[in-house]
């Protein structure tokens, strides 16, 4: 039935015409032929409903005019009979205002169901186009926080290269002439003794000046990428903090953006501190899964654990470093899952899309550098 009406609507005036006139032609045909005695003026009304929700009010006025004509002559045709003069004027009355009514309420239904459509499509619109805003929004603001990554990580590696470049060069100098000099000292002597051990701090020096290097911008993560460079990082951790730590990578490698390598880097040394400092653990399993859309860091920890439902709590989630990591995740599309229960150690899962987007990420950081 809705299938024929939409047919119908798709077809030209003259075609809906047609069609009533041969369906009145039908009616008044039947009221012919089955005498006074049965009504049809029910079905009479059939045309006009049509022609009016078809084709408008002022067709449909047309049309019931044609409709209380088809079915006065049918009367007549009909041998009716009346009982007093006027009645069959009186019935055409009738019915001819009954039509018209008819159609002046379809016509306000159609008219009333077109404000209320037209209102629906309009509210529509309107969530659409605000909805189109806010992705357009989030899609800017990760566009943003890539740019405000990659300008950070460009600053990193930058101090990292300028530490590295002079002050480490300028120390390892430095201890190269103590040690000269303490060579050239009398053996025994104060001043020998005293040259030896400004060489011991230069060395002191220049091991500290590796580590922060290391913590600003490892260069072995451009190079080897991230699992190598958490592994190297494990050992110093280890030694550091005598606690295990076990690095595993699961599937096939895929290449990441200079700024997602740098974030996931850090803020995976940033559990492994938490795991040891809030957690007090003594062993942390980090696996890697690289997926065929994503990736999945997975950071396990026999620490103390804590409550799990709270930890992202505004109060209470700044504490473990987990609101920061969460919000930079959201920014690039990823998200965290955190598992923990008190006495039962933390697990905390990242998922990352991977998107083909290194170009653009790598363009950040090179205009950044070129800066």
């Amino acid at each position: 039935m809705k299938a024929a009406a939409q047919l119908l609507r798709k077809q030209p005036a003259w075609v809906v015409l047609l069609l009533s006139a041969a369906l009145l032609a039908l009616v008044g045909w039947i009221d012919v032929i089955t005498g006074p005695e049965l009504t049809f003026t029910q079905f009479y009304l059939v045309p006009v409903c049509l022609v009016a929700w078809l084709l408008g009010a002022r067709w449909g006025y047309v049309m019931t005019l044609v409709s209380a004509g088809v079915c006065l002559l049918a009367e007549h045709l009909g041998a009716a009979v009346y009982t007093q003069p006027g009645i069959q004027e009186w019935n055409f009355v009738v019915r001819l205002a009954f039509f018209i009514a008819a159609v002046f309420l379809i016509s306000t239904w159609k008219s009333i169901g077109a404000r209320l459509s037209d209102m629906v499509d309009a509210q529509t619109a309107e969530l659409r186009k605000q909805i189109a805003e806010r992705e357009k929004a989030q899609t800017d603001l990760r566009d943003l926080a890539a740019q405000l990554s990659a300008a950070e990580d460009a600053q990193r590696r930058n101090l990292a290269y300028e530490i590295h470049d002079s002050l480490s060069q300028m120390l390892s100098l430095l201890k190269i002439n103590l040690d000269a000099a303490a060579l050239e000292a009398p053996e025994g002597t104060r001043l020998r003794s005293r040259l030896s051990e400004c060489a011991r701090t230069v060395e002191e020096l220049i091991r500290q000046t590796r580590t922060l290097t290391f913590d600003l911008h490892p260069a072995m993560l451009d190079d080897l990428g991230l699992i190598a460079t958490l592994q190297k990082y494990a050992v110093e951790f280890e030694q550091r903090t005598e606690t295990d730590v076990t690095v595993t990578e699961n599937g096939t490698r895929r290449p990441l953006g200079s700024p997602l390598l740098n974030y996931l880097f850090r803020a995976i040394k940033e559990l492994m501190n938490n795991a040891v400092k809030h957690g007090r653990a003594r062993e942390i399993i980090i696996a890697a899964h690289w997926e065929p859309n994503g990736l999945r860091v997975v950071v396990d920890d026999d620490g103390a654990g804590f409550d799990a439902s709270t930890a992202l709590a505004p109060d209470t989630r700044r504490g473990l470093g987990l609101a920061g990591i969460e919000e930079r995740l959201a920014s690039f599309g990823g998200r965290i899952n955190i598992e923990s229960a008190a006495d039962q150690g933390t697990r905390i899962i990242m998922e990352l899309p991977l998107r083909n987007d290194s170009h653009r990420e790598s363009t950040y950081v090179n205009s950044s550098l070129a800066g």
